[in-house]
């Protein structure tokens, strides 16, 4: 039998806030975080906009000789977990200078693993002790670049920071990284491997040559009428691709009898997970969104219940003119009819893209919707596609929720679907 896994922490570096309560806030008054692109020269780029992280401090998490050594996407990662910990009550756990934390009752360390992941890695890094390597020879390359970039940088050092010993690692499929992470790890505490996980996504790849390999591949949306906030519009007539943003996401999962045990405070279960691939095209959609549409079905399936048990969808809404038209005919196969009657919230309409992150911020914002009963609205949506004719929520509403759907999809054909249910 398998064991029921519930949402009893979360923590969130955003674009529109760097912590839960202000991100929920800003995606309920419809704020976007998007803005022009300050940190190198755009002239020759094919889009000038982004939706960076701003007044983050990674002071209050690592020493700047230890800050210096990662990027800015492992900074994200220790801090959506750090809050995501103290959230679920662990933050105990800290191991102090001279060692592990003290034992808290009733936690096994070696049954707490950590899936904090990344598509891209410290993209930052790596561009900078190239370009060190290039400027004064090999030499001068960092004796910490390794450890600087690796993808599961964030995972271990969020488990020595806690004395976790359970399964820790990355795990790297585009856009459907931070959602992968939290079916893995929802997976693991099913299946008695760990008690507890930390999981979740980040990404801080907003470089010049991210920015114009996404831009000549023809992905990016540009500002409209010299306004950034108003170009990521999902499902909008008018969509031209996504705005990159930057960011991390982390949910504290753990088996419900050993929430209980401790007295935590159940904000959600994950209760079903689908994932799929659409062995079609590297960087392409389904062109019938076949690949999502199973994962979606798979992912209703294990929660033992039917898509008219769906209350509301959070998709993956890209903004892009593809893949929003693939992913509305993935959810009609699951829906049908029903769909047009399914409240809908793009959370990347504020946020942008975040890539490995966006499932894991956009998890949260799904959590956060199961605990208030409250929907956020879409922004930037002024001429709804025909060819996507859904039902998107235009301004904060309250509703009835029980079961919710986390829709992602990546480069590479990886598709990962998320059923959660109101505690």
């Amino acid at each position: 039998m398998r064991r029921r896994v519930a949402v009893t922490g979360l923590g969130v570096v955003s674009p529109v806030g760097n912590d839960v309560a202000t991100f929920w806030e800003s995606l309920l008054a419809g704020k976007s975080g998007v803005g022009f692109i300050t940190e190198f020269p755009t002239e020759k780029l094919r889009s000038d906009i982004c939706a960076s992280v701003h007044g983050f401090d990674i002071a209050r998490y690592m020493s700047p000789k230890e800050a210096d050594i990662y990027g800015r996407v492992t900074h994200f990662s220790l801090g959506a977990a750090v809050e995501a910990m103290a959230h679920a009550g662990l933050e105990g756990l800290k191991r102090t200078d001279d060692g592990p934390g003290p034992d808290v009752p009733g936690i096994d360390r070696t049954m707490i693993g950590c899936l904090m992941s990344t598509g891209q890695g410290a993209v930052d890094i790596f561009e900078e002790q190239i370009a060190r390597s290039a400027a004064r020879g090999p030499r001068a390359v960092s004796p910490y670049f390794i450890p600087g970039v690796m993808p599961n940088g964030a995972a271990a050092l969020i488990s020595m920071r806690y004395g976790i010993m359970g399964p820790s690692f990355n795990i790297a499929s585009a856009c459907t990284t931070g959602t992968h992470s939290i079916a893995t790890s929802a997976l693991m505490i099913e299946s008695g491997e760990a008690d507890v996980m930390v999981a979740g996504g980040a990404e801080a790849a907003t470089r010049l040559n991210t920015v114009a390999g996404f831009g000549n591949a023809r992905a990016l949306a540009k500002s409209v009428n010299g306004d950034p906030t108003k170009a990521s519009r999902p499902f909008d007539r008018k969509r031209s691709g996504f705005v990159m943003g930057e960011g991390a996401g982390a949910l504290v999962l753990e088996s419900e009898e050993h929430a209980k045990a401790r007295g935590a405070t159940i904000l959600a279960y994950v209760a079903g997970f689908g994932m799929t691939t659409d062995a079609q095209h590297l960087t392409r959609p389904h062109s019938e969104g076949k690949g999502l549409s199973l994962a979606v079905e798979r992912a209703i399936k294990r929660a033992g219940i039917t898509p008219a048990d769906i209350d509301y969808v959070n998709p993956h809404a890209t903004s892009t003119p593809h893949g929003d038209i693939a992913e509305v005919m993935a959810l009609r196969h699951v829906f049908g009819e029903r769909l047009a009657a399914i409240p809908m919230s793009a959370t990347k309409s504020m946020i942008g893209h975040l890539l490995g992150g966006a499932g894991a911020v956009e998890s949260i914002a799904v959590v956060c919707s199961l605990r208030d009963q409250l929907l956020h609205p879409s922004i930037n949506v002024d001429d709804l596609d025909p060819e996507c004719a859904v039902n998107l929520v235009r301004e904060r509403r309250h509703a009835d929720v029980r079961y919710a759907v986390k829709c992602s999809a990546g480069f590479g054909g990886h598709n990962c679907a998320l059923v959660f249910e109101r505690a």
